[in-house]
């Protein structure tokens, strides 16, 4: 039933365009407080860790509908951190079924998405005059689509790692592939070049060491389809660069370092304003295409120190975190890099998955041994004696 009511979550947020307005907001909250009712996932213990949350929480709310006046843009983000935190909470206390049921169910997610971007893509491009369509799906935004089918892809990798889906999964895989690069997103195609090749490189070494023929034939196989993709991605890269207009990321980032040293303390209050256009052909934006920058120009470095604050309590509240599921750490890694290059975490869809997947590579506490029966064998001065 929880992951159930993750996975609707996740859903919805996807179907409606990234959840962007209060409506679909305030159903996401709800189906998230379900969840932590229905698993009774109470927040364990941790004094500095919720004392730091709920700082951040107010520092936000302070610095955003209260400074600049209440509008949904300013409200976005501190909504955004409840549902990551509630997210986190409930993920962290699932069983194993749960969690393998919501793994599964991600890769569902992923592979509907994919499906529905190609065929849309498809449409567009046989309609479009200067062939620059590119697949956005329902979540209608194609760099947060294209970040978060690499995510999905890494899961399914994991699966067909671990030998589970038959033949199905290998299918599954390079068809969110293939979404992935009608997506045209550099920062996605990028990403998952990085993942392939090491992928690529570890798996290298099995390969070798496989002496039968159909093991060189597998190695042969593989190899060429990561080449393939690799080109097709480079192509991609390379042709939206020549036909589309510079969006000239080093500007924004440059005018967010001038007006971050402006108000460095408290920074300019959310939402910010739109940066200063960098030629007649760039797009009006509000975001600097940096989570890092955006965060401190909105809310300072104070914000940004509770920030780090919460990241670091958090990472040192639980057990070590290289006990945990490396691929699963990976594929969430892989949505948060997305925010140096753009505001993909900012996606509701995004942020929820990013979440989601945090909470499942988070390495689980050992459960503590059940206590003896009373009518156990008591060891007693070297002797034992069945109790009475």
């Amino acid at each position: 039933m929880t992951a159930c009511l993750v996975l609707t979550a996740i859903a919805w947020a996807v179907a409606t365009r990234g959840a962007t307005d209060l409506r679909d907001l305030a159903v996401l909250l709800a189906l998230l407080v379900a969840a932590v009712v229905v698993a009774r996932a109470w927040p364990r213990r941790d004094p500095a860790l919720w004392t730091a949350i709920g700082a951040v929480i107010v520092w936000l709310i302070a610095n955003g509908p209260l400074r600049t006046g209440w509008s949904l843009e300013s409200v976005r983000v501190p909504i955004l951190v409840v549902l990551v935190t509630l997210t986190v909470i409930v993920v962290g206390r699932m069983r194993s079924s749960e969690r393998e049921m919501l793994l599964a169910g991600l890769i569902v997610v992923g592979s509907l998405q994919a499906a529905i971007a190609l065929v849309s893509w498809a449409v567009l491009a046989a309609g479009s005059a200067s062939g620059t369509a590119r697949a956005e799906g329902l979540l209608g935004f194609p760099n947060g689509l294209g970040i978060l089918l690499v995510a999905t892809s890494i899961v399914t990798l994991r699966e067909i790692e671990r030998r589970r889906g038959g033949r199905l999964l290998p299918a599954v895989l390079l068809l969110q592939v293939a979404a992935i690069l009608a997506t045209g997103s550099r920062t996605a195609i990028l990403i998952g070049a990085i993942v392939a090749c090491a992928w690529l490189a570890l798996r290298t070494a099995r390969w070798r060491a496989g002496t039968g023929r159909s093991a060189l034939r597998s190695a042969r196989a593989r190899h060429a389809l990561v080449v393939s993709a690799l080109g097709v991605g480079t192509a991609v890269v390379l042709w939206r660069t020549a036909v589309e207009p510079n969006e000239d990321r080093p500007h924004l980032w440059r005018e967010a370092l001038q007006r971050i040293a402006a108000a460095p303390i408290t920074g300019e209050g959310a939402p910010a304003a739109a940066f200063r256009i960098a030629s007649p052909a760039s797009r009006v934006t509000t975001s600097a295409h940096n989570e890092i920058l955006q965060w401190t120009l909105e809310y300072g470095l104070v914000g940004l120190g509770l920030a780090v604050a919460v990241i670091v309590l958090a990472l040192r509240s639980g057990r070590p975190w290289r006990l945990g599921d490396r691929w699963l750490q990976v594929a969430a890694l892989a949505l948060l890099a997305s925010g140096l290059t753009g505001f993909s975490p900012r996606i509701s869809a995004v942020a929820l998955a990013a979440a989601v997947l945090i909470g499942l590579s988070a390495p689980r506490a050992e459960h503590a041994p059940a206590q003896a029966p009373v009518s156990q064998t008591v060891v007693s001065g070297g002797s034992s004696s069945p109790s009475k």
